[in-house]
């Protein structure tokens, strides 16, 4: 990819940002009785400042092509904030402000309870291209998850798709288009997932890696839905890989480095603009997640050992 790649696109997207309730419980008293989270009105109330637009507050339910903030209870957090449906650059500015906001306000925390979901438009995509988008995403899963906290990487609500069943192997026959998009929707905790187009809701794919410094930091929600709209952008275009060949890991279902998924997307040494920023935001995330703390594969040890390797190639 060519280092002057925009680094984003119009693409509409929709975001989840995640806090907790002021009185820290997942759920609120009487929660079967409709009551609501400790804060929920207060926090609405700082979105409807920074946006000045309509924001609703509600009880739990599902939410769809929004057209104005939603502010409802989370039962694993506290309190969910929904974007309406955004739109390239614009789009991102204002979900920042909110950030911003959030992060700016001493009452309102996020602890590793919360994350940041992005729900990203994919209605005018074939069913080649957006399986193309998870085929991709299933290589690229592991080096991604090295940007993001050991407590995101071994967490029940974005698991891995590259270990689950659908991938019995790097070597698998590569999956047909419509039963990779099938799969990748088995449930919704895959860190990528089509649950949501799998039940005809909508047709979105689901990005939940981010973890809970996105809620709060305008820097991390930026770069982070940056980088997803540019890989959606990206990899929808690359087809499905080859099938495996050892001397060839770009093919099969084998994970890439992260050199490899920064030389993919044109973050390479030497880009400019929005997308060295981004670079720069993607190795800061690495050294600021690696350590040598802990053993296994989701460790930070064994992550430590192999991203010294990839830090060395690229001479950061």
């Amino acid at each position: 990819m060519g280092k002057n790649q925009k680094c984003y696109s119009n693409r509409r997207f929709g975001v989840e940002i995640e806090i907790n309730s002021f009185d820290m419980r997942n759920r609120p008293l009487g929660y079967e009785y409709g009551n609501l989270p400790k804060g929920i009105h207060e926090v609405a109330h700082l979105v409807q400042q920074t946006i000045h637009n309509r924001v609703f507050v509600q009880k739990w339910g599902n939410n769809h092509n929004n057209d104005t903030w939603i502010l409802k209870p989370d039962s694993s957090c506290g309190i969910e904030i929904c974007t309406p449906v955004m739109k390239g650059i614009d789009g991102i500015k204002s979900v920042c402000s909110v950030v911003e906001a959030i992060g700016s306000d001493q009452r309102i925390t996020a602890d590793d309870r919360c994350s940041f979901h992005i729900h990203v438009d994919v209605h005018d995509m074939s069913v080649e291209n957006i399986a193309a988008i998870i085929s991709w995403w299933i290589k690229c899963e592991y080096a991604i998850s090295s940007i993001m906290p050991e407590k995101r990487r071994k967490n029940r609500y974005c698991q891995f798709i590259s270990m689950s069943d659908i991938i019995k192997n790097v070597n698998s026959p590569m999956l047909d288009s419509e039963k990779i998009i099938a799969a990748a929707g088995e449930h919704k905790y895959f860190s990528m997932n089509t649950f949501h187009m799998n039940n005809n809701r909508r047709k979105t794919l689901e990005f939940r890696f981010m973890d809970s410094s996105a809620c709060r930091c305008r820097f991390d929600a930026e770069n982070y839905i940056l980088f997803v709209l540019m890989f959606v952008e990206l990899s929808s275009s690359l087809g499905i890989p080859e099938i495996y060949c050892p001397t060839d890991r770009m093919t099969g279902y084998v994970w890439l480095n992260l050199v490899d998924v920064m030389s993919i997307m044109g973050l390479e040494e030497g880009c400019s603009g929005l997308m060295a920023t981004l670079r720069d935001w993607i190795i800061g995330r690495l050294v600021q997640n690696t350590s040598y703390d802990n053993n296994g594969l989701f460790g930070s040890n064994f992550m430590a050992t192999v991203m010294d390797d990839l830090l060395k190639q690229q001479r950061i």
